[in-house]
Parts: C-alpha cells; sequence; structure tokens
C-alpha cells in the first residue's frame, strides 16, 4: 500500500525487534486494516508469519477467500463452542513446531460502523463500562484463550496496535474515514488521506492470570486506545499539537 499507492503512513510507541513472535490486537475500521497491519508486518520481516483470526464466511469469497484459505488464516464462526476445537488445534501446531508467529485478532469482532459504534456505547451505558467514541466494546473471551494457550510457549508479547485514518480533501474531511477498496486502487492516496499506527507492546509474563483480570486488561487497553484515537482527531482536524504523534520509526 505505501509503496504502490503512496500512502504516508507514520508510526508511533514502542519499538517491535524484528522477526520476534507476539499475538496482535487491532481495532478494525475496515478491509484497509489488512495493509496497515502488513506495513508493520514488513519491516519487521513477519509479512509470510501473519495468521489472521478471521470470519468463517469470507472463505467462500472467490481469490480472497481462497487466498486466506492457502495462507493458513484461522476462519471462525464467532461461536466458541464451535471454534474452540478448530483453535485449539491451530494452538498445539503453534507450540509444537514453534514457528515464528503474528497471530493477529480484531478483538471488537465486526467492522466499525456508525451504528455499531451507537449499540456498541448502549451496551456499554446498561453494562456499566466506559462510554468509547472511536470503537466497540472488544469481545475477549477469544483473545483470553489465545494468551492462555500460548502463555508458555515461544510467543512471548502482545502487540497492541491502534490503526487510525484521517480523510482530508476540502469539504470531505472525517477522522476514521479509510479509503475504499477502489479509491485504493486509483493512485496517489496522499494527501488525501492520513494514516497512522501506534504500537505497544506487552511481555504476556507481565499479564494477568487469571481469565477474569485478563479479560478486565483488554477493557483497559482498549479505553486507552481510545484516548490515543481523540489525540490523533485532535492533531489531524483541530490542528493541536503534541499527542501520540512523536514518531518512533
Amino acid at each position: 500500500m505505501q509503496k504502490h499507492h503512496q500512502a504516508h503512513i507514520t508510526f508511533s510507541g514502542d519499538e517491535i525487534p524484528e522477526e520476534e513472535s507476539a499475538i496482535v490486537m487491532a481495532n478494525h475500521r475496515s478491509w484497509t486494516d489488512f495493509y496497515m497491519i502488513h506495513s508493520v508486518a514488513i519491516r519487521k520481516k513477519m509479512l509470510s508469519n501473519c495468521k489472521y483470526f478471521v470470519k468463517d464466511s469470507l472463505k467462500f469469497l472467490p481469490f480472497f477467500g481462497w487466498g486466506m484459505w492457502l495462507m493458513g488464516m484461522i476462519f471462525v464462526k464467532r461461536n466458541w463452542v464451535k471454534d474452540q476445537a478448530k483453535i485449539n488445534q491451530m494452538f498445539a501446531t503453534i507450540n509444537e513446531f514453534k514457528s515464528p508467529v503474528w497471530i493477529i485478532s480484531f478483538v471488537e469482532g465486526t467492522r466499525f460502523t456508525p451504528q455499531k459504534l451507537v449499540d456498541s456505547q448502549l451496551f456499554s451505558q446498561e453494562r456499566g463500562l466506559p462510554v468509547m467514541k472511536n470503537l466497540l466494546v472488544p469481545r475477549t473471551k477469544g483473545f483470553v484463550a489465545c494468551v492462555q494457550k500460548l502463555r508458555n510457549s515461544h510467543v512471548h508479547y502482545v502487540y497492541d496496535l491502534t490503526i487510525a485514518y484521517n480523510h482530508r480533501l476540502e469539504g470531505l474531511r472525517g477522522f476514521g474515514i479509510p479509503p475504499d477498496m477502489l479509491r485504493v486502487h486509483a493512485g496517489r492516496l496522499s494527501p488525501e488521506y492520513d494514516f497512522h499506527i501506534h504500537v505497544r507492546r506487552y511481555p504476556i509474563a507481565e499479564l494477568p492470570e487469571e481469565d477474569e483480570a485478563l479479560a478486565e486488561w483488554v477493557h483497559d487497553r482498549y479505553v486507552e486506545k481510545d484516548r490515543i484515537l481523540e489525540r490523533l482527531k485532535d492533531k489531524w482536524i483541530d490542528g493541536v499539537e503534541g499527542g501520540v504523534w512523536t514518531e518512533s520509526w
């Protein structure tokens, strides 16, 4: 995306080393998120080792779905009872062969839309959870299982990626608006779009060991991610200096 479509992607947060295995969680706005994650993976020599949790229905898409299947993506039905055996088998294979891997999950479970945000905010209000402005409530069960299954493996870190977009043409300004598929392949993306990725790196050994506490940790990270996105919004839309804009790599 960055090279072929001249998209200017900036980065901030923690430096991560090359060829390090990790569990990766990211917010989910668009299919363009895959390009964003890959922009990090390419720099860290892990592109060929990316494994995604993706919706089972996607495997039936011509070309895209078949490609995902050939790449060994993890197709799930979002039903823990039905998915558990498949996921456990995948964990066992990773543990046995100790292959380099990024296991990538969009913890919100679905792409962000304005209506889903309203529904998520109402849910948060009813449950006494923090109400976020830019993210949906995370679905923690799969992520918690992933961490617990790999806690004593060669996978020692969780990477938390906060992906941000901004469309800034005159009269069409909009924070959080990614390019659609047609626009990505239509030519130069900058300066029409801004792209940013904020990275946090957490040792799994320092994460809570109990499932409930680990789920709460994920919720706390999403509240933090929402604050990061708000600061980026201030930077892009209102021109406020500071925030998370320091580029580290």
